[in-house]
């Protein structure tokens, strides 16, 4: 077998069959052989290195859903011969900018008018994005059915009888806030329900300490002057703040407030109580596709530029 044969196995720079990938890696086992990812490097003149760019703010932590992400994207990158370099940073800093030593990016969070993605789109440089870009037609991404299943969260509380539900939603600059909102607006166009614009309310990461406070804090606001009977949260840790207001204001779930959270960490969610009716947004799924369609990119693959991960309703207590 020839040494052109072994590179490829371990670089992908070139088809091999399943076989004789099979039969190269057995060896190398035998042998503990290791490739060098430095020579890679030399040779192929890549870094064999992605970037991930993940936003942070203030007393920030690593979510559960991000941290998901995260793993898939090692995994995934391990396999093909990459490594990562995670970046978080805060967005309106000039050191964003910098050129860093990676072969393509991984974007999330995205937001409308993202100045991140025009700078990479200027620079012709390879990235995907988690998420919704605001335009479309010239940017790969790997997203959610945000608007279908905000659309079946919303109806789901409906059929059950209620009329008047709070969305605690995403900030109001990011694209899947707009795509949850319509997701929202439809399923009462489909049940002949009035709109009411007041019943959704978005984060502002500035003005709330933590996503859990984020929740709290609304319900106590609301809860008295607009008498909803069901919460639709962003994020768990939103819906965990809403499970200490309900407390403070001597209610119970789902008894006198239903909550359903767009997102399921599910050891939480089994821990709350009443365990916390979540939507399963399949994290690692989000991370292992974007990333195969960033080294898609960066080996001249032909690529699809969107991928939809759908999402799906967990049942629980709330």
């Amino acid at each position: 077998m020839s040494k052109g044969t072994v590179s490829n196995v371990f670089s992908k720079k070139r088809a091999v069959s399943p076989e004789v990938a099979r039969q190269v890696k057995k060896a190398a086992k035998k042998l503990n052989y290791r490739p060098d990812h430095i020579a890679q490097s030399l040779a192929t003149k890549k870094t064999m290195t992605i970037g991930l760019k993940i936003p942070q703010y203030d007393d920030y932590e690593v979510s559960y859903f991000e941290t998901k992400i995260i793993n898939s994207i090692v995994r995934i990158c391990s396999e093909n011969g990459y490594k990562l370099l995670l970046d978080r940073f805060v967005e309106d800093e000039k050191e964003f900018f910098i050129r860093d030593p990676v072969d393509g990016i991984i974007l999330l969070n995205p937001r409308i008018s993202d100045v991140r993605i025009e700078h990479y789109q200027r620079l012709k440089f390879p990235f995907v994005v988690i998420g919704r870009p605001e335009n479309t037609s010239d940017v790969y991404f790997v997203d959610n059915n945000n608007y279908e299943i905000v659309r079946e969260v919303t109806e789901h509380l409906i059929s059950e009888g209620h009329k008047k539900i709070l969305f605690l939603n995403a900030a109001k600059d990011m694209t899947v806030a707009e795509d949850r909102k319509e997701g929202y607006y439809q399923a009462f166009i489909n049940y002949g329900l009035d709109i009411d614009d007041t019943m959704i309310v978005y984060n502002d990461p500035t003005k709330y300490e933590t996503e859990s406070g984020y929740g709290f804090e609304n319900i106590i606001k609301h809860y008295e002057e607009e008498g909803f009977s069901a919460v639709i949260t962003d994020t768990d840790r939103v819906a965990f703040g809403v499970l200490r207001a309900i407390n403070k204001l001597k209610l119970k779930s789902p008894e006198d407030m239903s909550i359903i959270a767009l997102s399921n960490n599910y050891q939480l969610s089994l821990e709350t109580s009443p365990q916390l009716t979540s939507v399963e947004l399949h994290p690692e799924k989000l991370g292992a596709e974007a990333t195969l369609t960033l080294l898609g990119l960066l080996n001249d693959k032909l690529t699809p530029r969107e991928k939809i991960v759908n999402a799906n309703i967990v049942i629980r207590e709330s």
